[in-house]
């Protein structure tokens, strides 16, 4: 009798403990340092500008990429038609003047930036963060606090913040 119960109680114990509860995983998955945010189904992930290297500064009137993701859970395709980053930086420029986001699509997360944020107002540090507004033209505004992060790790193959213009 002592047998039978035995392996039930391990079956049981087998079955209960087998998996991981749901929403969890082990599995690996890449690091986001980055900004996450979601404004009418226009998802917004792993936003990030890259700053100067460790122990240094970008200087007033610098320019500096800008990184990220962007998914269209929408219906219709919508379009990020502007950024701003002000008082802290005078202007933004989109890559390609606009950028087009079609329905369930994944746009970015390439080594080239498609903002870059243009004259810097003051003495900018890896570490901080911008207060960042992209702008799309169906969803509406999505504000943001976007993470500096410096030139290293991962990061190293990225373009760089440019040089001062001023």
């Amino acid at each position: 009798m002592r047998w039978p119960v035995l392996v039930l109680v391990l079956l049981a114990l087998c079955a209960c403990g087998g998996s991981e509860p749901p929403g969890r995983s082990t599995d690996e998955y890449a690091p986001n340092e980055g900004a996450n945010a979601t404004v009418n189904d226009m998802v917004l992930r792993n936003a990030f500008a890259i700053g100067a290297k460790p122990g240094q500064a970008l200087r007033k009137g610098d320019d500096v990429p800008l990184y990220f993701v962007l998914v269209n859970d929408r219906r219709r395709p919508d379009e990020l038609v502007s950024v701003s980053a002000k008082p802290m930086f005078s202007g933004a420029t989109i890559s390609g003047q606009k950028l087009l986001v079609r329905t369930n699509e994944l746009v970015g997360g390439g080594a080239a930036p498609q903002v870059v944020l243009t004259g810097l107002a003051k003495e900018l540090r890896s570490g901080s963060f911008i207060p960042v507004t992209f702008t799309f033209k169906a969803a509406g505004p999505l504000k943001t606090l976007v993470p500096v992060l410096p030139p290293t790790q991962w990061r190293a193959t990225l373009s760089p913040a440019p040089q001062s213009s001023g």
